[in-house]
């Protein structure tokens, strides 16, 4: 263990809120994607035995929830069941710890499936995007729809009770009718969860040198009120701008994020938040596996910064934040624009406001 996290992270072990793993694995790149990830099967071994180093790094730690994400934790096959094994092994988890782990179809079947569950895993998130297959080959994906629905399959006879599915909005090919299908198809699988979000056309992916055919604004605003409507006819409920849930399903994993809760992030690329402070991991997956790719420095953040985090990131929950006069000077104009409603003491984004709600956090970015 580096210098750094001898003395700055071990005096606090048994004390974080959430733990995050990071697999920077596809089979695949998709053509939108700007998170890190590579393709080399070769690394599976060696980045599998660097990633349980780390885990016994911080032994006994507890945590009230594990994420392992990606890139796509599900296409390293029986390596994902050992990193299961030593966070079961190393870390103290709480008696309703949410464990989840992502997956794209494609990359599953019963008997990973199976394996996940009994080691204690008790939540899928399904990269499905869409159940389209011409806006799965513009996106890049590597399944088809019918393999969603086969994914679904396995996940409920694995005997999964708790699972999410992302769907993409406003993304090329698609169109009202097509959005419709898609919910359509997820009414039939009854998940507990959605993820519905925009595609955002980031610098440095395929997308961002190409032509797309995507809606235009009004269009995209009209696929996101129509999917809430349709989740919500379905007892999905919009709980944060892009999640809904069925009553009790939230994730309680992406809440902390947005109620500034601390997180250890594991693997390469993984960022951690911890007693008031920042720190990562290299976005290299050679220099990870070399035992250098742990960074050293060790970034506090002041009570106002975080205080201002703290409002950017709440106001994407449907509850708000609690509000006591802070920042005056940037909350009142937002209320006078319509964009922000303060109800009792909870501060609120108005319909107006979600619809142009990065303006709004914007002014939540300190100076």
């Amino acid at each position: 263990m580096s210098n750094f996290h001898r003395k700055h992270l071990c005096p606090f072990l048994n004390l974080t809120d959430m733990i995050y793993i990071h697999i920077p694995f596809c089979i695949r790149k998709c053509l939108y994607c700007d998170f890190y990830s590579v393709t080399d099967k070769s690394l599976f071994r060696a980045y599998t035995d660097a990633l349980v180093k780390e885990i016994e790094s911080i032994k006994g730690t507890e945590t009230d929830t594990v994420y392992i994400g990606g890139g796509t934790p599900t296409a390293i096959e029986e390596y994902l069941l050992e990193i299961v094994d030593a966070v079961n092994k190393n870390l103290s988890l709480s008696e309703n710890c949410e464990f989840t782990v992502e997956a794209n179809p494609g990359t599953v079947d019963v008997k990973i499936l199976t394996e996940l569950y009994k080691r204690g895993v008790n939540r899928i998130s399904l990269g499905a995007q869409s159940f389209n297959d011409n806006e799965l080959r513009a996106l890049g994906r590597i399944h088809n729809a019918q393999e969603v629905f086969e994914s679904v399959d396995a996940i409920k006879k694995a005997g999964f009770t708790n699972f999410s599915i992302d769907l993409m909005l406003a993304t090329p090919e698609q169109t009202m009718e097509s959005l419709r299908h898609s919910l359509d198809c997820i009414e039939k699988i009854s998940p507990t969860h959605v993820s519905a979000y925009s595609l955002i056309v980031e610098e440095g992916t395929p997308f961002y040198d190409m032509e797309l055919n995507l809606p235009d604004e009004d269009s995209e605003r009209e696929m996101y009120y129509y999917t809430e409507e349709r989740l919500k006819a379905l007892d999905l409920y919009r709980y944060e701008i892009s999640n809904f849930a069925r009553p009790g399903f939230e994730s309680r994993h992406n809440c902390g994020y947005w109620q500034d809760k601390e997180y250890i992030g594991i693997g390469a690329g993984a960022h951690s938040y911890f007693k008031g402070a920042r720190y990562s991991n290299a976005s290299d997956v050679q220099l990870y596996i070399s035992g250098k790719g742990r960074k050293e420095d060790y970034t506090p953040i002041s009570d106002g910064e975080r205080k201002l985090e703290l409002f950017m990131l709440g106001l994407r929950m449907t509850d708000g934040v609690k509000y006591s006069g802070e920042f005056p000077e940037r909350v009142n104009p937002l209320i006078e624009k319509g964009l922000l409603e303060l109800s009792g003491d909870r501060l609120r984004l108005t319909k107006r406001g979600t619809d142009c709600a990065n303006l709004v956090f914007m002014e939540f970015l300190d100076d």
